[in-house]
């Protein structure tokens, strides 16, 4: 099993994940390979020569380039074959999660991409989205809703990578996770969604998320919107926008000043600037 990690800026959050992982279920029949991309510019994973998990082999790379996709296909570059997943270097696994995995993709062996959540077991609760209590097989009209590249593990390498353009750190700051799936559905992949796999991620504070990163993100989305234009992703601006309108004019208190004006800057700008 590969786990593709590129990181920047974080050192206890990287060992807490590598804790993580020495604490699954059944790890010794699992063999990990952790591909760890460090971003950094400054020595501060210098410790990890110090970490020895007989299942776990942790194969760091440095990387003079920012951003999270370009990455993320490096980790994918050095991988022949086997189940991939995404973790973020601020997420943690449970102890059943991989295992959980790896029981769904033997259960369902006609399943390429298996899609789990993100959720706190001590509260109970999702995080970042409302995601479904029961499977979801995934299509070009629900991707978007549980797209969340923590949560996707591949059956095998997938055929394609991310799009380097989008994704934190890129220009264009977000929705490489969309695009990977939407891409993978267009190649008539199966993916499927299950609350049985859960992952761990703090939850986002949404009412002092700086301007700059309203203004990626949603600059990432126009990027997305803009990449191929079809019907789908008409329907996904046009939901976008009504959305944002609403939050505009019934629910501006909730939002910082300027939340709004960042918003549509960063969506125009990616609307009109990607693939120029």
């Amino acid at each position: 099993m590969n786990l593709i990690m590129p990181t920047v800026n974080r050192k206890k959050e990287v060992f807490d994940f590598i804790e993580s992982l020495a604490q699954q279920w059944g790890l010794n029949a699992l063999k990990l390979n952790l591909y760890i991309i460090d971003q950094n510019k400054e020595e501060i994973l210098c410790d990890l020569d110090t970490i020895s998990h007989d299942n776990i082999k942790i194969i760091y790379t440095k990387s003079a380039d920012k951003g999270l996709s370009l990455n993320r296909n490096y980790g994918l570059d050095k991988i022949n074959r086997g189940i991939v997943s995404f973790p973020d270097d601020d997420c943690v696994y449970f102890e059943d999660t991989l295992k959980s995995v790896i029981d769904y993709f033997d259960a369902n062996p006609t399943v390429d991409i298996v899609i789990g959540r993100i959720f706190d077991r001590k509260l109970n609760k999702n995080i970042i989205k409302n995601w479904p209590e029961h499977d979801v097989v995934v299509n070009k009209f629900n991707f978007y809703q549980l797209s969340s590249s923590i949560t996707i593990f591949c059956r095998d390498k997938p055929s394609i990578q991310f799009d380097s353009r989008l994704g934190a750190g890129s220009k264009f700051g977000s929705c490489e996770d969309p695009d990977f799936l939407y891409r993978l559905l267009k190649l008539e992949k199966k993916i499927v969604y299950t609350p049985s796999i859960d992952v761990w991620h703090p939850e986002p504070d949404v009412t002092h998320i700086s301007l700059q990163k309203v203004q990626a993100y949603a600059c990432g989305f126009g990027a997305f919107v803009n990449k191929e234009f079809d019907l789908i992703k008409m329907y996904l601006l046009l939901a976008c926008v009504a959305k944002k309108s609403y939050q505009y004019l019934f629910l501006k208190k909730n939002y910082s000043k300027g939340y709004f004006k960042a918003f549509f800057k960063g969506l125009y700008y990616g609307l009109i600037n990607f693939n120029r």
